[in-house]
């Protein structure tokens, strides 16, 4: 493709090439050919054939750099960036191209410095390499755990990225959905605007927009001078604090938002940014507990074996062959789950106290070249450590013998220990059962677990004792909705407004639209906002916010909404409305309802209804409705007969349901692309995130601890 001479220049002059490199127009234009014809070490050569004709001249040594970068050759492209940072000390390209290779070489702090450093050089169109350096910059930032910073620079790149260009926006909902982030990490956060009769408003909003721009360095620059004469204003130090942040400065972002939320602020403001310094303060993480591998020599396998399996507190079964295989370690002949108490024979009409939890892991090996017979415990250190090993060598009595080893494989903090559990039901526990005892034990785990915990947040005191204090009155309502936000859901308010009352706080107020603009509001609130009186421009721009940022609370909210305003039919489709309230409802019949509700839409609009239908099947199985199952069944056959992509999804369905066997499954015509199969989610065993929190809620690891 030939050079536009009409382009930006390479070099990031900001002029035109025609008018800046002209006379290498022909050289730049054969080493893009080399390049487009997948010829990388070609280009390169003829590049540094040209520079030694042209030497020092920036568009050649920007791609050279470039070129280097490519083929991986760090130590070149150091000297080749030297070399033009040196020789163009005011060119944003030769900054940006120091931000690429300091990102590469995993230095990313030190890369937002020389990003700044290019886009305070950038005084209107932006030069390429500097927009390429944002992203790589913010890739780096989150390998390296700058969450925040990492945000604000895929923001920025996405902002300024092309239509085409969607790969900062793709990592982002990656980091929103499957990262486990609680919501006030996700959530795209604004600085304050200044007061405005603030003599110092002229100079706030001049660094607003240098931030705007992404000259968050120029932006500080400005706010410190303020703040050094106009001392601690609240959207100062707020302001101060989140440019810190975007920097990848966590120490002054942490301490400007502790100081902020204890200045005379909105209770809103000041419990928000106070709960996302306790997210991110390393000062007030917990002591970890160690999940641990302890092995035991055996004396007799079968006498073990015999015992294990006569003990109503050890339940068999299989483990993933694969799990050991990518770890090179033997399968064991005999894998259980360890009990805190004896499996109850039936789940019909279990209550809460009587739930076995899972209290550990038994692996049994047998002989190897190398080793004697073993047992394997994998369990975590905590309150019930001492009681899980007693109940092992309880059960296995005299066939086991001495700990050989013990290693420490994980580790797990004491507020996520209590308030998560790894419950073990009985295959006949009915579907109603298992959600009243989730719903219990969420209950019990909130209001009465937590509150007891003793919690760094609150100086070592739990919340109980921290309700007394009225100086900890903003950390204890910040660690509070931190709490509410863990489970992504609406599912524990009844919950959180009972902790509240039980410890003598707030309940938080309703928000009315008038109140404060409604499209700028933190998702953390939506649950509050009075929501048909949202305009309906406002409404799709939540909607659409709650969605990338995977707020599931907000988004069911908001969903609702939007499908009873037809008037948003074409902005937010009925049938994504719908697809999002199914996936979170947990009530089989209040879902069959919604799908129902979706179908009916799906007709009136002339579309297929095959996604309700599976919906329902699925539903229909997994709530144990045999007749109505084949029903269902038999309509998606009539119906759908001779669409191979829903019988794609329906032969999946069926396999994932355990209708069809793997044989079978094996033979389903699985090739074409499936439409998605909307159905209940399947929820997590317990799980609520803590700050501490290893994984996301409901995420899958490849070596199981009871944690």
């Amino acid at each position: 493709m030939p050079v536009d001479p009409y382009a930006l220049c390479p070099c990031g002059s900001g002029k035109k090439l025609k008018f800046c490199c002209s006379d290498l127009v022909g050289e730049i234009e054969k080493i893009h050919r080399m390049i487009e014809g997948e010829q990388p070490r070609a280009a390169l050569r003829h590049v540094e054939q040209t520079l030694a004709s042209y030497r020092g001249r920036a568009s050649l040594l920007d791609l050279k750099a470039s070129l280097e970068l490519a083929l991986e050759d760090i130590d070149s492209a150091r000297k080749t960036v030297a070399e033009f940072v040196k020789l163009h000390v005011e060119s944003p390209t030769a900054h940006a191209c120091e931000a690429l290779l300091l990102a590469e070489s995993g230095d990313a702090r030190a890369a937002v410095r020389a990003l700044q450093k290019a886009l305070s050089f950038v005084e209107r169109d932006m030069p390429l390499r500097v927009y390429e350096a944002m992203g790589a910059v913010g890739g780096a930032l989150l390998e390296a755990g700058h969450v925040l910073a990492s945000q604000a620079h895929l923001w920025l790149h996405a902002a300024l990225a092309p239509k085409e260009d969607t790969r900062s926006r793709e990592v982002l909902a990656a980091l929103h959905h499957y990262s486990g982030l609680p919501l006030l990490l996700r959530d795209q956060v604004t600085l304050r605007p200044a007061p405005p009769n603030a003599p110092w408003r002229a100079d706030a909003d001049q660094a607003v927009r240098l931030a705007n721009n992404g000259k968050w360095q120029q932006a500080v620059a400005i706010i410190d001078r303020l703040g050094e004469r106009y001392g601690a204003e609240p959207a100062l130090l707020y302001n101060r604090a989140l440019l810190g942040g975007w920097l990848a400065d966590d120490r002054a972002l942490v301490a400007g938002l502790h100081a902020y939320a204890e200045l005379e602020v909105p209770l809103d403001d000041a419990i928000e940014a106070e709960a996302i310094a306790q997210l991110l303060d390393p000062n007030i993480k917990e002591t970890r507990l160690d999940s641990v591998v302890q092995v035991y020599d055996v004396s007799d396998i079968d006498s073990l074996v015999a015992r294990l399996l006569s003990d109503a507190r050890v339940q068999a079964f299989e483990m993933d062959p694969a799990l050991f295989a990518k770890n090179d370690q033997p399968r064991p002949r005999h894998t259980y789950v360890l009990l805190d108490r004896p499996m109850p024979e039936s789940g019909v009409g279990l209550e809460r106290g009587n739930v076995p939890r899972m209290a550990g892991i038994l692996a049994v090996y047998g002989r190897q070249t190398d080793r004697p017979e073993r047992l394997e415990l994998t369990v975590d250190k905590g309150s019930a450590f001492d009681a899980t090993i007693g109940s092992l060598k309880q059960i296995a009595g005299h066939t086991l013998g001495d700990m050989t080893d013990e290693r420490v494989i994980g580790a797990v903090s004491p507020t996520d220990q209590a308030l998560n559990w790894r419950w073990q039901l009985p295959r006949d526990t009915p579907p109603d059962v298992r959600r009243r005892l989730m719903d219990e034990e969420r209950r019990v785990a909130i209001v009465e677990r937590w509150p007891t915990l003793p919690n760094p947040a609150f100086g070592g005191r739990s919340a109980r004792e921290a309700a007394g204090d009225p100086t900890l009155r903003i950390p204890l309502l910040a660690a509070i909705l931190i709490l509410e936000q863990g489970s992504n859901t609406d599912r524990d308010s009844d919950a959180i407004a009972e902790l509240r009352r039980e410890l003598g706080l707030p309940q938080p107020e309703p928000i009315k639209p008038g109140d404060q603009p409604a499209i700028t509001l933190p998702l953390v609130r939506i649950a509050r906002l009075q929501i048909d009186a949202v305009s309906d421009d406002d409404l799709v721009t939540l909607y659409q916010r709650a969605v990338m940022a995977g707020a599931g609370a907000a988004t069911t909210i908001l969903a609702r909404e939007a499908v009873r305003r037809p008037s948003i039919a074409t902005r937010i489709p009925p049938s994504d409305a719908y697809r999002r309230l199914v996936a979170v409802e947990r009530d089989p019949e209040r879902a069959l309802v919604l799908v129902d509700e979706a179908r009916t839409h799906s007709k009136a609009a002339g579309e297929s209804t095959a996604a309700w239908d599976l919906a329902e099947l699925e539903l229909h199985i997994t709530s144990g409705n045999p007749e109505e199952a084949k029903q269902a069944l038999t309509r998606i056959e009539a119906e759908h007969r001779n669409d191979p992509d829903v019988a794609a999804a329906l032969y999946r369905l069926l396999y994932e349901t355990g209708v069809l066997p793997e044989a079978m499954h094996a033979h389903a015509p699985m090739d074409e692309e499936m439409p998605v199969v909307v159905g209940a989610a399947p929820e997590p065993a317990g799980r609520i995130w803590t700050p501490d929190s290893e994984r996301p809620p409901g995420s899958k690891s490849a070596l199981w601890t009871p944690s």
